[in-house]
């Protein structure tokens, strides 16, 4: 029988759904948003049918847990599954500032295409799109760009056409049903196939998520899945018609070359502040809870409750977090993880001062991250503790060097327990770490009369090593000021303890010049016999170690000094720290510390 004598068997003897679609073929597209790993198992029933689909991904997340790994996205290249983009980051573009719009988009693309990938096809995240949007998403080559909605779906749209045009109306705002979740049966995609083969054209469809049990809403399970496209199967025909194609096959167009997005800011000068929105004065555009530039963080089982509240240090406005319950983790607000709108960047070789100003019920501590030149965003490092404080406090810290592949950073006053922290005031600034001059005492808080947090003075901590029993206290029977600290040692096998400055550098143990002596005494009170002990951390490594020991100090039951001038500074140390040493059981009182150059 002949092709021609086919057709007019077919619209004489089928139905007039059937009829109008030999007529107008339908294509399907089955897109899927985010490049999670369960979408897995749609590649795989895909092709088990035959069939293609076009995998929307964000650069940024490749990799990272729960998200397809670069071998996997490598897989689906090499079985024709199309690879799109779906930006940096996965954040709404409607809320950024047209230069992020671009380094969302044109970044993400740029990073696909390094790996291989022939990107001619973005999805905006959240389908959250705009006239000047879609002109970025062809600014960076894009061929077309998805959004979601204003087809047909089971439960709303019903005016809405049941098919995209192709070519498409707009190439840059593609529209579809909306996204399928798991209330849809598969009575309800097909009637959304078949009502489109009455015109035919295109039918995109948009999945997120393939899984069976504890899904989320925006998800088919692999058992629908496959029974829709075991239906869908014959329907590619001669007398149907209806095929399976990836967006690229449908829209066409040349792959173009990758385009430069928009330069992030450049990192500050020293001295400079580089948050954005630092009194928190200017209100989210997309949260009210929230400053603008800003975002909760934060891991773990906890319930914890981000505002914005009136009483700011400056200004009107601070942020508030309210943990009520913990099991773990921790709740922190930070400059939104983002490639340049809101972050800081950060240079090679410089140490950054974060700071906030900050009121809490519980101690709080700095935790600093960082991002890589793929936009993806990881923990860095974090500070010590600081001290519960009921008034506008303060908090500074200075970061060690940033990692090698780091180019950008993001931090926050971190809470971990039951209470509240309010913050204000918030700084970023390349703050070059300088050694204390001759005749100056290097130390922070040598008299120890600043609290910090785990019962020891700010920028100070307990020591030592071996198998014996130290207990620490805050006393009142100081030889400077209206604190000392106590340790006690009540059992001792071997080894000892002592308190020292904090083991980093900058903020606690002072830098040093090599070459350089230095003076260091340390009032103390003690029932045995002491002596100081030293440490320096290796310029190269960051890694701290023992240096070297002073005299024994005899046992003294009124506050003594105990003094020491250190050998010449060895070559290749960065920061030394120091403290008197209890060898034995026993008690030891200190206070009032000093280490000044000569």
């Amino acid at each position: 029988m002949t092709l021609a004598l086919a057709a007019v068997l077919y619209v004489a003897f089928q139905p007039a759904r059937a009829e109008a679609s030999f007529l107008r073929p339908l294509t399907v597209t089955f897109t899927f948003d985010d490049g999670v790993t369960n979408q897995l198992t749609a590649k795989t029933l895909l092709e088990k049918y035959g069939m293609v689909g076009t995998f929307y991904i964000n650069s940024a997340l490749v990799g990272s847990p729960g998200y397809m790994t670069r071998t996997e996205l490598d897989g689906l290249k090499a079985r024709g599954h199309e690879i799109g983009g779906h930006t940096a980051t996965h954040q709404n573009l409607t809320t950024l500032a047209p230069e992020e719009q671009n380094r969302q988009i044109c970044q993400d693309r740029n990073q696909l295409l390094s790996w291989g990938y022939a990107v001619t096809s973005l999805a905006y995240p959240f389908a959250a799109s705009t006239p000047a949007i879609e002109a970025v998403a062809r600014t960076c080559g894009y061929n077309s760009a998805r959004g979601v909605g204003e087809l047909r779906s089971p439960s709303d749209c019903a005016d809405c056409p049941t098919s995209e045009s192709i070519p498409p109306a707009n190439a840059y705002n593609l529209r579809t049903p909306a996204d399928i979740t798991n209330t849809w049966t598969l009575a309800q995609l097909q009637t959304l196939v078949q009502r489109a083969e009455v015109n035919g054209g295109w039918l995109p469809l948009n999945l997120h998520h393939i899984c069976a049990t504890s899904c989320p809403a925006e998800s088919i399970s692999p058992a629908l899945f496959e029974q829709f496209l075991s239906w869908l199967r014959p329907r590619s025909s001669i007398l149907i018609r209806t095929s399976v194609r990836t967006v690229h096959q449908v829209v066409g167009g040349a792959v173009k070359p990758a385009v430069a997005p928009a330069p992030a800011l450049a990192p500050g000068a020293p001295g400079v502040n580089t948050v954005r929105n630092p009194s928190l004065e200017t209100v989210s555009t997309s949260d009210p809870n929230l400053p603008s530039c800003f975002s909760s963080a934060g891991f773990g089982t906890n319930t914890a409750t981000q505002t914005r509240v009136t009483g700011g240090r400056t200004g009107t406005f601070a942020s508030r977090i309210t943990v009520t319950s913990r099991t773990d983790g921790d709740a922190k607000l930070v400059p939104t993880f983002d490639l340049g709108q809101c972050s800081s960047q950060v240079a090679q070789g410089r140490t950054y001062e974060a700071s906030t100003w900050y009121k809490s019920t519980v101690p709080v501590f700095f935790t600093l991250y960082k991002r890589n030149a793929l936009g993806q965003w990881s923990y860095w490092t974090q500070s010590p503790r600081l001290a519960a404080a009921t008034n506008w406090t303060r908090a500074a810290w200075v970061s060690p060097v940033p990692p090698t592949d780091a180019v950008a950073a993001s931090f926050g006053l971190t809470i971990d327990s039951v209470g509240t922290l309010t913050t204000d005031d918030y700084g970023f600034a390349d703050t070059a770490p300088v050694t204390v001059p001759v005749g100056v005492n290097a130390l922070k808080n040598p008299s120890l009369e600043t609290p910090g947090a785990d019962g020891f003075p700010q920028c100070w901590a307990g020591a030592g090593y071996g198998t014996n029993t130290p207990a620490w206290s805050r006393v009142t029977d100081a030889a400077d000021g209206g604190f000392a600290q106590r340790l006690t040692i009540t059992s001792l096998t071997s080894g000892d303890a002592k308190l020292i400055p904090t083991f980093d550098s900058t903020n606690c143990a002072p830098l040093v010049t090599v070459g350089k002596t230095y003076n260091l005494a340390v009032s103390y009170k003690s029932n045995a016999p002491t002596f100081i002990t030293l440490y320096r951390q290796d310029a190269t490594t960051g890694t701290w170690a023992y240096w070297t020991q002073s005299p024994v100090f005899a046992a003294s039951a009124a506050y003594a000094r105990a003094t020491w001038t250190t050998p010449a500074v060895p070559a290749g140390t960065r920061a030394v720290s120091f403290g008197l040493t209890l060898p034995s059981v026993g008690t030891l009182t200190t206070d009032n510390y000093s280490m000044i150059a000569n």
